[in-house]
């Protein structure tokens, strides 16, 4: 029998092997352990990240329901506002002279552009026949106060015929009262038969007498009273006719003056229309012919057409520029000085002068000018585009978005610029309005700005 003795190959490789077996069972089982916690990490994080992905789908569908709309910020519309205004310059006083009297003239003094003071001659008109009609007024004055002598010597006369008859009134009121005591004392001696019967009726009849002259003495005096009342109503009228013959002489002496043609004011004359030997007609109607005009430069004045809107804001005191395309380089300052009290209603304008200073005449009655007014308002008003109001109900709206939410804001609309409106009340300075809302759009609707800074 043999000795069996082990292969050496079979001998060397026994332990290897069995660690070789022992190492790809470890594998095997690491490998299906981490097969393992794959599986069950990716059945515990799957639905967590689909949960994810429906939780962003959803914010994505919320953030997609909100409206996104273009926004801006209201701002302070300007305090101050600048406006030009054409308008024509005229003077501040301005006159056509006329002739107050007829006559041919006699001189011209002065000419077109020179400068005249108040009161200086301009012309001279001769007038011959008001020279002859002042002397026929001379004389009927002279008549006149002759009469006025003669009724004032005829009052004297019935004045002194008066006072002779209130004497006689008198003397037979005296003889009358003696001749009435005497008839009462023959009387009572006669009814005692100291004295006859004829002496008593003769003291009766003298006592008549008295009576009757008393009478006519008293008849005498009223005639007297009334010639002399008479010569003092014609003394009051010839008085009346020496003043009224004075009063027309004076007329006449006044209109005299009238031959002297004198400027009614400092100015400039403007234009002349006589020559000397012309033909002068008294008064201003279209057949006579004006001799001068003249205006008064020192102080010019230009009326312009304020729209109300501008107008409520001016008031007298309130400076104006005035420009002259005459005078580039130059800049006038005026002063409004008077403004209408109502507005045109045909332009909806109101009337306002602006009274310039030009001492060094530069400035002309009739120039064009334009008159730069700058206006102040005192209340705060906000602007925005045209687009963010809105007509509704009868008024206008705006949206303002306030914690990412539309509301309807009522507003009082100022001035239209086409592209922006003022916004009188309603609006605060830097309220975020909605620009062109969304028909859809309600009150209380969350809105999101597509400009962030608007916010």
């Amino acid at each position: 029998m043999k000795n069996m003795q082990p292969d050496s190959s079979t001998a060397n490789h026994g332990p290897n092997r069995t660690a070789r077996c022992k190492s790809g069972n470890t594998m095997i089982f690491l490998l299906v352990l981490a097969v393992i916690i794959g599986v069950l990490f990716a059945v515990g994080l799957v639905p967590k990240m689909q949960d994810k992905q429906l939780l962003d789908i959803k914010e994505k569908q919320a953030e997609s329901a909100v409206p996104v709309v273009r926004t801006v910020k209201a701002k302070v519309a300007p305090f101050e506002e600048t406006a030009l205004f054409p308008g024509n310059i005229g003077a501040m006083q301005y006159a056509t002279i006329y002739a107050r009297v007829d006559g041919y003239l006699k001189s011209r003094m002065v000419d077109i552009g020179d400068r005249v003071k108040a009161g200086q001659i301009l012309a001279e008109i001769d007038t011959p026949t008001l020279d002859e009609e002042i002397a026929q007024a001379e004389a009927d004055l002279k008549q006149a106060k002759a009469a006025l002598h003669s009724a004032q010597a005829n009052l004297k006369e019935t004045s002194a015929q008066a006072d002779a008859a209130a004497a006689e009134v008198r003397k037979a009121q005296a003889d009358q009262s003696y001749a009435s005591v005497t008839a009462d004392r023959w009387v009572n001696m006669a009814e005692r038969g100291a004295v006859s019967l004829q002496s008593r009726d003769e003291k009766n009849r003298a006592l008549g007498a008295q009576n009757a002259s008393l009478e006519a003495a008293r008849a005498q005096k009223v005639a007297a009273d009334q010639a002399t009342a008479a010569s003092a109503a014609q003394v009051e009228v010839s008085r009346a006719a020496v003043e009224a013959k004075l009063a027309g002489l004076n007329k006449y002496k006044a209109q005299q003056n009238f031959k002297y043609v004198v400027a009614p004011f400092t100015g400039v004359i403007t234009s002349r229309k006589v020559d000397p030997g012309a033909l002068i007609t008294a008064g201003s109607q279209s057949t006579s012919l004006e001799l001068f005009q003249m205006a008064k430069l020192d102080v010019l004045r230009i009326y312009v057409s304020v729209p109300q809107d501008i107008s409520r804001y001016l008031k007298p005191g309130q400076k104006a520029e005035l420009v002259v395309t005459a005078f580039p380089e130059r800049r006038f300052e005026g002063t409004i000085t008077n403004i209408a009290g109502a507005l045109d209603p045909q332009t909806r304008t109101r009337q306002t002068e602006t009274k310039v200073p030009n001492p060094d005449h530069v400035l002309l009655p009739g120039m064009y000018a334009d008159v730069r007014l700058s206006v102040h308002r005192d209340d705060t008003w906000v602007k925005v585009p045209s687009d963010a109001v809105l007509p509704r109900g009868g008024g206008l709206q705006v949206v303002v978005v306030k914690d990412g939410k539309a509301h309807f804001q009522d507003v009082v609309p100022g001035r239209d610029f086409g592209d922006e409106m003022e916004i009188k009340s309603g609006l605060n300075n830097d309220d975020t309005v909605v620009v062109s809302p969304p028909d859809d759009l309600r009150e209380g609707d969350p809105v999101k700005s597509s400009d962030p800074a608007a916010q």
